[in-house]
């Protein structure tokens, strides 16, 4: 049985859905549509759509309802979405005693089940697609959730008019060169001030954003959409590679091309219908084995009882929520059934993928069902042909005795079912987004031909299930954690001639192992890793890595420089200012650590096409723009960021002194006597927030913050508390007073009409950074004796 409504990571307040703060609905969804610039595929002919992604096998159309006068009832176009939409789902329901339409489905307006169906950051889709069981699921529960998406085989996004589509097909007698010069995006008119691009925009990005969370919410390979636009329809197939689309057809005009599709779907199997086979429902005993395995690792890891325990518990397991996922061992024969699975079960993940294109990694505590014992299981889809399999990484790594990483107990990749396989030649699961860029059907987008390459899915297993960096208690934690992550990179350099290239918060783990007061740091997520020649170069040149922890040099590559080991150091020196940062007490308030981070982290320049970064930690390693301004409470880490900085980038009073101390025998040097001599703070967490006003979607207003988890995250304020009596008043008296959603303006498309304040001190830094960074007219970043970066600024 197809395991629905899978349980999102929640945040650290264990309160809310990671990453779906309904303030940021608007700059998320046009993000969303950036993004989808670069792997959107179309207009593909919807007859050829239907036939290669829903075949025509045994249908037994003598129940089929025709197609004859099925939308009449629908008007071409209309002022609201609702007068399209309603009777729409209600042709689409209609059935005979012995004929139908989409046999076993139910079409629902889920909309109108959104507590603010007007709002980017609450509603839900017009039309959601269920199974007759699933659909007596959906009635059941609280509006308030977004069970919808957990179980809907598919949407519908209704538009009242065609001015809501955002894509312009080639005219039907099209040559190749016309072809080849079309653009499929709708571009925006600056000089007019282009409304009916901002609501294309708006209808698209809220399209993908249902899509992303349908994708997160479910155990899928795949997913299709319908959105409709008044007469004119559209047909979508999303996978981790991008998106399919259709050209547009009138469905009034061509009813049985929107039929086809609906009757076709109801006759597939769920895995054509892009459900994951390898994942179930936990049976009932299998549910309570796994809640009470969690209890007990939670209880070892952090050591709580009672009402603290029972939340911390909650970020791994739900209720009602856990699934069975099998994991196939690897090498996979290419030509005869895969080997005999070993079986896991999940309930909520520590990560949810919440992006389209991509690995779409899934995290979870998983109890390995034969053993007992609490593991850590990664879902993920990864690139193919490409790197090496992680878990082949991990062995290698184990076997060379690299401390501080993750053992690897178990990976493969997830295969076919054996009538896919008998069907494709495939022997695993495969996007397939990237069989189509070559059609000659396939437009340009922004001028270009998007080419897309193959993923495959995998999953691996390992023995280190902690907590993420973000959860640290203190000081001490954060430098012994991620002193030990420096020891695995050392390592992993020495004995294996191996660099991890992706030194990031979300891939160092912090695991509480016996007879240690303080939590280890385990250094995880080794895909990116790379072998480095005899001269400590990488053995592939590109930029590689989380964009905010990469060196200076990799930020400032044109894609034609090797990743070195220096480059790691510098990244696990960004993630430790990050998180001090974040979760240690300072002297910034919120408007000074927003601008920090923004120019430190986030600093991003486009130049002939390329984007670069680094300006604010170039500017801060040369005059210590930044970091200078901020005071941390702790005497001890204060002196560890001036005394790391000065051996990375030395003062010119120091330069000679320091010349050699950019080196990982001298950094380990000073790093382990540091720790043995200071005593440092260990429970002086503070949780510090970062202003998004910048991003808020005026149409959206935050919800309201519950209360936090004791066992993960002190934050040094009372929460807000609110009863449902309370909750349900507010939640009146905002419908109440929504009315008709009106069209954002250009300032509000992503930003603030006015720009937050921003801290004097650091904009008065900036200005003499941007002046000096963009007179840099090249960056020369080889190592030097001293291993760190030299400048040649031209003179005048």
């Amino acid at each position: 049985m197809e395991a629905y409504n899978v349980p999102m990571a929640l945040d650290l307040t264990l309160s809310h859905t990671d990453g779906l703060v309904p303030a940021l609905a608007m700059s998320r969804n046009r993000r969303h549509v950036h993004n989808a610039r670069g792997h959107t595929i179309g207009p593909m002919p919807p007859a050829m759509f239907v036939d290669t992604f829903l075949p025509s096998e045994n249908d037994k159309r003598e129940t089929m309802m025709t197609f004859r006068n099925a939308f009449k009832a629908v008007p071409r176009t209309a002022d609201t979405p609702s007068a399209i939409y309603k009777p729409l789902a209600a042709a689409l329901n209609k059935k005979s005693p012995r004929r139908f339409r989409c046999p076993g489905f139910v079409f629902d307006t889920s909309i109108e089940r959104s507590v603010r169906p007007l709002r980017l950051g609450y509603t839900k889709p017009h039309i959601c697609c269920f199974t007759t069981a699933n659909a007596k699921a959906v009635k059941r529960a609280d509006n308030r959730t977004r069970v919808e998406l957990g179980y809907a085989e598919f949407f519908i996004d209704v538009r009242p008019d065609p001015s809501f589509d955002f894509f312009i097909d080639p005219p039907i007698d099209a040559n190749e060169e016309t072809l080849s010069s079309h653009n499929f995006f709708r571009e925006y008119r600056e000089e007019d001030e282009d409304a009916e691009y901002d609501q294309a925009e708006r209808a698209f990005g809220l399209h993908i954003a249902f899509v992303i969370e349908t994708l997160a919410r479910q155990n899928r390979t795949s997913l299709f959409t319908v959105s409709i636009f008044g007469p004119y329809a559209r047909l979508y197939r999303w996978d981790r590679e991008g998106c399919i689309i259709t050209e547009a057809f009138d469905f009034h005009e061509h009813p049985d091309m929107l039929l086809e599709f609906f009757w076709r779907y109801s006759q597939a199997s769920s895995i054509e219908r892009g459900h994951d086979h390898t994942t179930m429902v936990a049976k009932p005993e299998l549910e309570m084995l796994f809640r009470d395995a969690v209890r007990a690792h939670v209880r070892s890891q952090l050591g709580v009882e009672g009402p603290e325990l029972d939340k911390a518990v909650g970020v791994h397991y739900e209720r009602g929520h856990a699934t069975v996922i099998k994991v196939y061992p690897q090498p996979l024969p290419e030509t005869t059934e895969p080997d005999a699975p070993t079986l896991f079960v999940v309930s909520r993940p520590v990560v949810s993928p919440l992006s389209l294109e991509g690995r779409g990694t899934r995290g979870y505590w998983a109890l390995h069902v034969d053993r007992g014992d609490i593991v850590f299981l990664k879902d993920t889809w990864r690139s193919w042909p490409g790197h090496e399999l992680e878990g082949d990484i991990l062995t290698s790594l184990n076997e060379c005795y690299v401390r501080h990483v993750p053992r690897q107990g178990l990976h493969g990749l997830v295969p076919h079912d054996t009538i896919t396989y008998k069907r494709t030649g495939t022997s695993n699961q495969l996007t397939q987004t990237n069989l189509f860029g070559r059609y000659d059907w396939v437009c340009r987008i922004d001028g270009k031909r998007i080419q897309r390459g193959p993923r495959r899915h995998y999953r691996m297993v390992t023995d280190a299930a902690g907590y993420n960096l973000k959860t640290l208690q203190g000081t001490e934690e954060l430098l012994h954690a991620t002193y030990d992550v420096f020891t695995a990179m050392r390592d992993a350099l020495t004995k294996a001639a191996r660099i991890h290239c992706d030194l990031s918060v979300g891939n160092i783990v912090l695991v509480k192992e016996s007879g240690r007061d303080i939590r280890r740091g385990y250094l995880i997520d080794w895909e990116a890793s790379t072998k480095v020649d005899s001269d400590g170069y990488a053995e592939h040149a590109g930029r590689v890595g989380t964009w905010d922890f990469m060196s200076i040099r990799m930020l400032n590559t044109r894609g034609d420089d090797k990743h070195r080991f220096e480059d790691d150091m510098e990244s696990l020196f960004y993630v430790v200012l990050y998180s001090s940062l974040l979760y240690l007490p300072h002297s910034f308030c919120a408007d000074d650590l927003t601008s920090f981070i923004k120019e430190i982290f986030r600093d991003t320049t486009q130049m002939l096409g390329i984007t670069y970064g680094g300006g604010g930690k170039i500017s801060n390693a040369m005059n210590r723009t930044y970091t200078r301004l901020v005071q941390f409470r702790s005497s001890g880490f204060q002196e560890w960021v001036n005394t790391i900085m000065d051996y990375f980038w030395p003062p010119i009073n120091l330069k000679e002194q320091y010349k050699d101390m950019w080196d990982p025998a001298r950094i380990d040097a000073y790093w382990a006597e540091f720790l043995q001599t200071q005593t440092l703070e260990r429970d002086d967490r503070v949780v510090h927030e970062i202003s998004n006003r910048g991003h808020y979607d005026r149409n959206s207003p935050p919800t309201t913050p519950g209360r936090q988890s004791d066992a993960l995250a002190t934050v040094r304020k009372r929460p807000l508390e609110v009863s449902d009596s309370e909750h349900t008043q507010r939640e009146r008296k905002a419908r109440a007073v929504e009315g008709e959603h009106s069209q954002p303006t250009r300032a509000a498309r992503g930003h603030s009409a006015t720009t937050p304040r921003r801290s004097e001190r650091i904009r008065h830094q900036q200005q003499h950074t941007d002046k000096c960074f963009f007179s840099t007219l090249e960056i020369i970043l080889e190592p030097s004796a001293a291993t760190h970066a030299q400048f040649m600024v031209p003179k005048g």
